[in-house]
Order: structure tokens, then C-alpha cells, then sequence
């Protein structure tokens, strides 16, 4: 099976960027399910709500960092 996707750009670049990137994306949910899974699992050192907070935010910035697909690259 072949599946054809057609885009009418540049109207609809954000559409294609989300379709070409899907992956890269899903990746960086893995991976912040997987960190979020180890903590609860493991353990932590985070005193707070917020600093936990701020830490998973840093860990999730570091993914997208990684990925190569930022966030504000959609409009």
C-alpha cells in the first residue's frame, strides 16, 4: 500500500513540518515518559513541587534540544 500526502504550501508548512517531524517528536515523549517513569520508579532528590517542576522542564528542553525539532519552529 502506498499512501500519497500533498500539502498546498506555503499555506500549510506547519502541516508539513508536523508530518516530516512526527517522529523525531514521539521520541521526545518516549524519552520524557521514560525519565518521568525512572523518577516515580528510582526515586528523586527534588524537595519541591516546583523544583521537580523546573527539573523535568530543563530534561524536557534538553530532548527538544537533541531532537532537532524545536518548538518554535511551528508558527
Amino acid at each position: 500500500m502506498q499512501v500519497i500526502i500533498k500539502f498546498n504550501l506555503p499555506e500549510e508548512t506547519n502541516e508539513l513540518k508536523l508530518a516530516l517531524r512526527g517522529n523525531d517528536y514521539w521520541s521526545v515523549l518516549w524519552d520524557l515518559s521514560q525519565l518521568l517513569r525512572d523518577k516515580l520508579k528510582y526515586g528523586h532528590d527534588h524537595k519541591t513541587a516546583d523544583e521537580a517542576i523546573e527539573a523535568i522542564q530543563r530534561e524536557l528542553f534538553g530532548l527538544i534540544e537533541d531532537s532537532g525539532c524545536p518548538l518554535d519552529d511551528i508558527e
